[in-house]
Formats: C-alpha cells, structure tokens, sequence
C-alpha cells in the first residue's frame, strides 16, 4: 500500500493505493507537525503501507517537507519515502471537487486529501511509465 500526503502547517490531506489508482483518505487536522507525525505513523501502521509519497514545493518552506520525511525515515526504516513535486495540486483538487459539485464547505474540508490523491495519482502514472 502506498500513502500520499499533503502536508500542511495546521491540516494535512491524505490518499492510499493498493494499485494503480489513488483515492482521497483522510484530512488530518493537527497544532503540530509533531502531532501529524504521530498520526500518519499510526495509519502507516493500520494499512500496512510500504510506501509514502510526499508532495513538496521548492523554496523557503522546502525543509519543512524534507524534515517531515526524514522523520517518517526515522520513524519507520523500513518503509520507502518518496518526496514528489506537489506544485499546483491544491488548485487541481479545487477544479476537480467543483466538476463533481461538490459543495463549498464540503470543498474546504476534503481540499487536502484530494490534493494528497493527486499528488499520489501522479507519482503512481510516472513510475508505471518509467517501469513499462
């Protein structure tokens, strides 16, 4: 199984595959990044997940991703992290949440799992192709 996230300082979205599609899973609603971690070590835990995939963006808060994943490492040896460029992801979750008229609240709750299951989706398609 392989985990998407969509980290944020204060809410983080999450998706799963056990193929080759990824589906939206969870928002995690946290005060601390420390909090987060705890939380997605439990689910990695629960659903057995092998794999996690983390959408990053490049600049100033770039370490924020790549100290979260290093924790993951730290966490959990034994499971690859993946860090994966998340650019544009939110404003594609946003697209596809109004395709499926979703309503606006409903939106703003489920932004960051769809955004975790974009960013997932995407590593999913780039490694199918780079494998066939």
């Amino acid at each position: 199984m392989i985990l998407g996230i969509d980290l944020g300082a204060k809410t983080t979205g999450l998706a799963i595959s056990g193929s080759s599609i990824a589906t939206p899973y969870k928002t995690i609603i946290h005060k601390t990044l420390d909090q987060a971690l705890t939380s997605i070590i439990r689910i990695i835990e629960v659903e057995k997940i092998d794999t996690v995939v983390i959408g990053f963006v490049e600049g100033k808060i770039k370490t924020m991703f790549t100290d979260f994943a290093s924790s993951i490492k730290k966490e959990r040896p034994d499971i690859e992290v993946v860090l994966w460029d998340e650019t544009l992801t939110s404003g594609q979750a946003r697209e596809t949440m109004i395709k499926l008229e979703l309503p606006k609240f409903k939106r703003r709750q489920k932004e960051h799992e769809y955004a975790a299951a974009i960013i997932l989706q995407s590593y999913l398609d780039e490694t199918r192709l780079s494998s066939s």
